[in-house]
């Protein structure tokens, strides 16, 4: 390597310090520099044996390998191996220094050579019946279009483990037997095929086919379940569910990040949302195994799935949204990006909360990393295996690819198995036992673990709840000795804390920090892939666009890329932070700024939630979802109401079920002894002074466009004028006695009002 204008070889490391010698011929003296200041220095290269500096291979972009089958994408990473040796001598990820296989080294055979030879090993090993032109127009099409040039085109139909039975029948047939497992009597496989039948022909309809039996039990067999142990007791098939493969074992770790448990949870509290109603909380979290460390948390509320209108359902749906769910796969990629740097301390933090004041090795972190200086007292884990549930938020391709951005391995937890990934869920019960309970909107799981009465007389905002539960991670849980930290070697001494034990293991395996930059953002972010028109980018009924005039070269052009991507451009999008999206040009690797068009009308944060309940709102007053602008002013006046909030700062406005009870607070009593009467104080009212009741008819009934007439200024009126009371109830018979009460002859003479001839005409202008 070079560094300081001279040449430098390795001759050993040791945690973060590199202990460099100087080249043969060289005069330079030997040195011990740490990592990060070697590879910060602007002059530091590594060189290969010529002298030249090593460029570092551009990343492959996993996303196109979206939209196609898992055995196409597997071949085409196969592919992708098998091209770089030829093209290079070498398979990718090999030692280094070592040296190309019989038959590939480029400086001993030509392409032609190692074309043949990779054809011959392919039909040899993996039995394809490939020629030496099929590896050449792979080389060829790797070299111009990366990973997606390895795809073949014509299995980009993406296949399924149901095969051609309808999804909708094999989701029935999993409930039906997971409730035949749990619930029912033991029974056989022709009897679940009969209830399947039944109840597809009950909800689904008669058009959808069920298959012959023969299918279905191939069906079974493909999903894994076993048509034998159908008939076991009810007891025996519970427990299959839930028991962990042999061998067994205690899930244990040797290094910190070695293996982190990441799982989501309800956390049984109300907060005030963003639009100024009570929601419930989910809580998503990363388990170090080794120190059992909360190295990340991320708080989102939940969107309750309420009844609407089929107007309404449209409007959501149009926007991709889903009922009910809180956490999305963006939270899922940013909780990777939080382990990995230090949690800085927040505003109103204690003392006690800061790193410094800790138990873990700040003075040693903070040599290697600057960011320590302000953090508070939790580690800093970089995830090398990861355990994760089948919720959509994580099986989703987001996720996956920002664990492959970073390095990370991931393992998937087995279906209905939470035995693998017990130590988040025992975490779990432990936050909402310490932490979530002593909240005074705690709701508890259900209601017998909850109170009489729920006294929310202050709800806190999710900002103020997810501060509270940080410097309780950092005070509370990282500073409380645990029990599974116990010394093997002398267990008699008491357990360790998180950080404690997170100190010692850093003086094992050291700490490296990774500075994560804006693309490294940009590539945790979601994808969706769009087209760009002249108006701008239409992506969730909102357009946007970029001022600068950098769409132009993409404005009405195809991207070129087929599949699930229909020659559409890349985007990346944060549905918490919807005001602007970014655009990735393939073609140059550039990504391009577009802001939404209206931005301006709202002049404030604002999430996609709060967007589909401004959509709602505007569709219910009769407009249509497609109009961004008019939903753009509906959001406005949405955050400045729940913006203003109550009179009292500290007295939140609730819905009725969850304010405080009158009288108990001390803020409101009834005047006077006695029962109170409200009408204590109020005139006697003469019933012959009314004369009969008539029917009001309304020319305008709609709430949300009422007509408005111009009142001319006259003298005030209310009970405070002179003869206010009189005056406002003479107007008040006057209006009424000049109304249509739309009533014929007959039915005034059964309801014994007078006749009228000659009903009074309305005055229209």
């Amino acid at each position: 390597m070079r560094w300081l204008g001279s040449h430098y070889g390795v001759s050993a490391l040791s945690g973060t310090t590199v202990h460099l010698e100087p080249a043969p011929g060289g005069t330079a003296p030997a040195v011990s520099v740490p990592i990060q200041f070697l590879a910060a220095a602007e002059d530091f290269a590594v060189l290969d044996r010529s002298g030249r500096p090593v460029s570092a291979e551009p990343l492959p972009n996993w996303s196109m390998l979206e939209g196609v089958s898992a055995e196409c994408a597997h071949e085409a990473r196969m592919w992708r191996r098998h091209v770089i040796e030829v093209d290079t001598g070498l398979l990718p990820e090999v030692p280094e220094g070592s040296r190309p296989r019989e038959g590939y080294d480029p400086e001993l055979f030509t392409l032609v050579e190692r074309y043949e030879r990779k054809a011959a090993e392919l039909r040899a090993v993996l039995g394809w019946n490939v020629s030496w032109k099929t590896v050449q127009r792979k080389r060829l099409a790797f070299l111009r279009e990366d990973i997606w040039g390895l795809i073949d085109k014509r299995r980009t139909r993406q296949t399924t483990v149901n095969g051609r039975t309808d999804a909708r029948v094999v989701d029935l047939l999993l409930a039906l037997q997971e409730r035949q497992a749990k619930e029912e009597a033991a029974t056989d496989a022709r009897t679940l095929f009969k209830n399947l039948r039944r109840a597809a022909r009950a909800r689904l309809g008669p058009g959808v086919k069920v298959p012959a039996e023969p299918t279905l039990y191939a069906l079974l067999k493909r999903l894994g379940i076993d048509a034998l142990q159908l008939r076991d007791p009810t007891r025996r098939r519970k427990d299959r569910l839930n028991r962990p493969a042999p061998p067994f074992a205690v899930t244990t770790a040797t290094a910190p990040g070695e293996l982190v448990q990441i799982d989501s949870t309800a956390l049984d509290v109300k907060v005030l949302g963003d639009d100024g109603q009570p929601t419930q909380v989910e809580l998503t979290a990363a388990i170090d195994v080794f120190t059992r460390s909360i190295i990340a948390v991320v708080l989102r509320p939940k969107t309750a799935g309420r009844r609407k209108t089929r107007q309404q359902t449209r409007a959501l749906l149009s926007t991709g949204t889903s009922k009910g769910r809180a956490t999305k796969a963006v939270d899922a990629s940013l909780l990777l990006a939080l382990c990995m740097v230090p949690a800085p301390m927040r505003p109103g933090f204690d003392a006690a909360a800061s790193a410094a004041r800790s138990d873990l090795p700040y003075e040693e972190l903070l040599e290697v990393d600057a960011r320590m200086e302000h953090a508070a007292a939790r580690p800093v884990v970089i995830p090398e295996t990861i355990v994760i549930d089948h919720g959509t938020v994580f099986t989703g391709q987001t996720f996956f690819d920002a664990c492959s951005y970073l390095g990370i391995s991931v393992r998937p937890a087995r279906k209905r198995t939470p035995t693998d990934k017990a130590i988040v869920e025992r975490t779990f019960e432990s936050i909402k036992s310490l932490f979530s309970q002593h909240v005074n909107s705690y709701t508890g799981r259900d209601f017998s673990r909850r109170g009489k009465e729920i006294d929310p007389d202050r709800l806190w905002t999710l900002q103020e709840l997810d501060d509270l539960l940080q410097e309780w991670i950092a005070v509370g849980w990282q500073a409380r000795p645990h029990e599974e930290l116990r010394s093997p070697y002398e267990p008699n001494l008491p357990p360790l804390t998180p950080n404690q034990m997170y100190a010692a293991g850093v003086q094992a395996a050291g700490y490296l920090p990774i500075p994560l930059g804006f693309a490294d953002y940009l590539q945790l972010l979601p994808t969706a892939w769009v087209g760009v028109r002249d108006d701008g980018i239409r992506f969730k009924n909102r357009t946007y666009d970029n001022f600068k005039g950098e769409l132009e070269e993409v404005r009405n052009t195809p991207s070129g890329l087929k599949g699930k991507k229909r020659d559409g451009w890349e985007l990346r999008y944060n549905p918490y932070t919807p005001e602007q999206v970014w655009l990735r040009d393939h073609r140059s690797g550039e990504w391009i700024t577009a802001v939404f068009k209206h931005q301006h009308l709202i002049g404030a944060p604002w999430t996609q939630h709060l967007w589909d309940s401004a959509t709602a709102e505007f569709v219910a007053r009769g407009g249509r979802h497609t109009q961004d602008e008019a939903i753009a002013q509906v959001l406005a006046d949405l955050l400045e109401r729940a913006g203003q909030g109550p009179d009292d700062p500290g007295v939140v406005s609730v819905p009725d079920g969850y304010a405080p009870v009158p009288g108990l607070d001390g803020g409101w009593a009834p005047s006077g002894d006695g029962v109170f009467d409200p009408f204590a104080d109020a005139e006697a009212l003469d019933l012959d002074a009314l004369g009969p009741l008539t029917v009001l008819e309304l020319d305008e009934p709609s709430l949300y466009s009422p007509a408005e007439e111009e009142i001319a200024p006259g003298p005030a009126h209310g009970p405070d004028a002179p003869g206010g009371a009189d005056t406002e109830v003479s107007s008040l018979l006057a209006d009424l006695g000049d109304l249509d009460d739309s009533l014929d002859s007959a039915a005034r003479h059964l309801l014994d009002l007078p006749a009228e001839t000659n009903p009074p005409q309305e005055d229209r202008p």
